[in-house]
């Protein structure tokens, strides 16, 4: 088996495409929000190492087999390390938003194009068994999702999604340039150098709400006012939708994308930010587990604040913090959850005092 690579959350060298060359990402996701009991030892970092690495040796590097990527909560630090935590709490992100703010100690994220993987891979983690991680780590909640062509379709059927729609909202995400890279996401120094921070936030999406729309007007709020759904559709390059003119676009239309919103946070025309999120219907209600990996959380912060768009106001009187504003009125953050990724040799218990093998 080759080796794996010094970043856990080097996923995308493993992604097949489809037939226009968009990336297509693990078809099976999820997420273990966990909590440490007592203080860990090295050995139970070494434990916990030779565990994540059988996984890996049975089931193999990528979609085909298993991708995961275990970060470590601001709490983490502060309590068992000397290290300075490379991420800080989660913060409501908009006026309208009152989410749980979250502190778990881990989240480790699991994908694989098999669902059965995840299950497995979860139940060798947490269930009796050589590498049971049930002395040390507490599984705390088990958040599930998928991506992929007619998966949000066949997951939803009383919803109006389309047949081939990757996401519960129906168009693509994360296509060519209009992600950060995975190089672009890495911390470049400090104790956890080659690794990266990862954001974790719980959205309910109103899906009945949006497919009472027309296509077309639903292409306005994802990208642009000035895109339609069958332009959306092909898109394969990027999403850019307008983003330098969004004061003249939103004059004139009475609407402002979600794209063209969030692509005035790109730096040298570079987005900050790199999307690992998934569609679910845990608890039987559709949304998004939103995941997103950035050299710092001030990178996701501008982001999100640019995707509020709070000034496009002034620029029509149809438009409001949420009404005719890119996909806010059909969201609902319920948790945010921060965490530091760090590189592969020390996923185990990060900063832990002593050596970890």
């Amino acid at each position: 088996m080759p080796p794996r690579p010094a970043a856990q959350h080097a996923w995308e060298d493993t992604f097949r495409t489809d037939e226009a060359g968009r990336a297509l990402p693990p078809r099976h996701h999820r997420l273990l929000m966990l909590d440490v009991a007592g203080s860990p030892l090295p050995r139970d970092a070494r434990h916990l190492e030779a565990a994540l690495a059988a996984l890996e040796e049975r089931y193999g590097h990528g979609p085909d087999g298993i991708l995961m990527c275990l970060g470590w909560g601001p709490v983490w630090f502060e309590r068992h390390t000397p290290l300075r935590s490379p991420v800080g709490r989660p913060v409501p992100m908009a006026r309208w938003e009152n989410p749980v703010l979250e502190e778990y100690d881990a989240c480790l994220h699991l994908a694989s194009d098999r669902q059965e993987t995840v299950t497995e891979a979860t139940e060798a983690l947490f269930g009796p068994g050589p590498h049971d991680q049930r002395g040390r780590l507490l599984l705390r909640e088990t958040r599930a999702g998928f991506v992929g062509e007619g998966l949000p379709a066949e997951r939803r059927p009383q919803a109006a999604i389309p047949t081939d729609a990757p996401l519960l909202l129906g168009f693509h995400s994360g296509l060519r340039r209009n992600q950060a890279t995975e190089e672009e996401v890495s911390i470049l120094e400090g104790p956890l150098a080659g690794g990266t921070t990862m954001h974790v936030s719980h959205i309910v999406l109103d899906t009945d709400s949006w497919y009472e729309q027309h296509e077309d007007e639903r292409a306005a709020l994802m990208y642009s006012p000035r895109t339609s759904a069958k332009q959306a559709h092909a898109l394969v390059e990027d999403a850019e939708s307008d983003r330098t003119e969004l004061a003249a676009v939103a004059a004139a239309h009475g609407r402002v994308g979600h794209a063209q919103a969030t692509g005035r946070a790109r730096l040298a025309g570079r987005p900050r930010i790199n999307r690992r999120d998934f569609a679910t219907i845990d608890h039987g209600v559709p949304g998004t587990h939103f995941v997103s990996l950035q050299r710092t959380m001030e990178d996701f912060h501008a982001t999100r604040a640019m995707m509020n768009a709070a000034d496009a106001s002034t620029h029509h009187g149809g438009i409001g913090v949420r009404r005719n504003n890119g996909i806010n009125a059909f969201m609902d953050v319920r948790s945010r959850a921060t965490f530091a990724v760090p590189p592969r040799a020390q996923r185990a218990y990060p900063g832990l005092p002593g050596p970890p093998a």
